[in-house]
């Protein structure tokens, strides 16, 4: 048995959550029921990179309240997110983080030292993720604990 398990779930590009942070969420809330410990739940952000380095102070200003704003979305996301899982009367623990994921997940898996990280297995997007494997390939080559990646079914699929 489990007791603490990450779902670590890609939000920040979604306008609506994926087909794979939707199936995670959903084998994730299986497998935390039982658990005496809260559902620790991770999204890793990262804001759009600006050298401001010789940008008037306005600018920067600017950028400040962009990266606050984002912030603000990211904490909505998270909420929306894991209110299924409050509502299923899981305890949830929310945990935002900034930066690359591919660093980000194994180091909150490791300080929480966690027994279970359930990840998205998104289909590669790009020559780089066809090369190198995408974020949850490679999380799961330096992960500290056992990783699922979860697909969602397929259309036609049975339950």
């Amino acid at each position: 048995m489990y007791t603490t398990i990450l779902l670590a779930a890609a939000l920040q590009d979604w306008e609506r959550y994926s087909p794979y942070a939707l199936a995670a969420r959903e084998v994730a809330a299986t497998l935390a029921a039982g658990a005496s410990q809260p559902l620790h739940v991770l999204s890793v952000y990262d804001y759009p990179p600006l050298d401001t380095t010789h940008l008037p102070s306005e600018v920067v200003r600017h950028r400040e309240d962009l990266m606050r704003q984002t912030d603000d979305l990211m904490g909505q996301k998270m909420q929306e997110y894991v209110a299924p899982l409050k509502a299923q009367g899981l305890e949830i623990a929310p945990i935002l983080r900034m930066g690359n994921p591919q660093d980000v997940i194994p180091e909150v898996a490791t300080a929480l030292k966690a027994d279970l990280l359930i990840l998205g297995s998104h289909s590669k997007r790009g020559l780089l993720d066809v090369i190198l494997g995408g974020t949850a390939q490679q999380v799961s080559r330096v992960a500290p604990c056992t990783v699922i990646l979860v697909s969602p079914k397929k259309d036609g699929d049975s339950g």
